[in-house]
């Protein structure tokens, strides 16, 4: 896996077993996954073919999962605890559509170098939603996301290490979910705190 950032976009490259809540989001393997900066007057007449016309844009003409942000890609936090690496762009001036109505997403993206099974790869998404939830309550605000947040789930595949252990689940009492808990929380916190909020 590599990452950098290309036309204010988190790109990040490598061989992914993922899956993804975003636009154009499912279970699949794929070759990148990004997270695009648009305005904050984002409205497209259709947002899938927005994120397909992105890629092409960013060069990328292999399978991808990508997201859309108005977060600027400086305050992108990138969090690290030993095999798993997290990326999380937010902004909360737009909390969940009972809220309130403004512009504002908070995506989260998990890479595990270890291998995930079904079952943890996609438990790994409510974890890592409550613990997004968390850090907003912990912050102070009344809400528990926006109505545009994201989460990609992404292991790297190895073909020479086909029948290698895998993660059984991600729950946030297993040493995963402790792990994706933590470097959520972090990142939330961290890039509201840059952005003011």
């Amino acid at each position: 896996m590599q990452y950098y950032i290309k036309d204010s976009t988190l790109v990040i490259e490598g061989d992914f077993e993922a899956v993804s809540t975003g636009l154009n989001g499912g279970r699949s393997r794929v070759n990148y996954l990004f997270n695009k900066q648009v305005p904050r007057t984002f409205n497209p007449p259709d947002p899938r073919k927005f994120v397909r016309d992105a890629a092409l844009e960013l060069g990328i003409k292999e399978t991808n999962f990508g997201l859309l942000t108005a977060v600027n890609m400086e305050y992108l936090q990138v969090i690290e605890d030993d095999y798993l690496t997290v990326f999380v762009t937010a902004g909360v001036s737009n909390a969940s559509e009972f809220r309130v109505e403004k512009v504002g997403t908070i995506n989260i993206i998990l890479f595990s170098r270890e291998k995930l099974s079904e079952t943890a790869l996609l438990g790994a998404i409510i974890t890592a939603t409550e613990a997004k939830g968390l850090a907003l309550l912990e912050k102070g605000y009344n809400f528990l996301g926006t109505n545009t947040d994201a989460v990609i789930v992404a292991y790297e595949n190895d073909s020479e290490e086909r029948d290698r252990p895998e993660i059984p689940y991600a729950g946030s009492s297993t040493e995963f979910g402790k792990k994706i808990t933590k470097a959520v929380i972090k990142g939330v916190k961290a890039g509201l705190e840059l952005r003011g909020e």
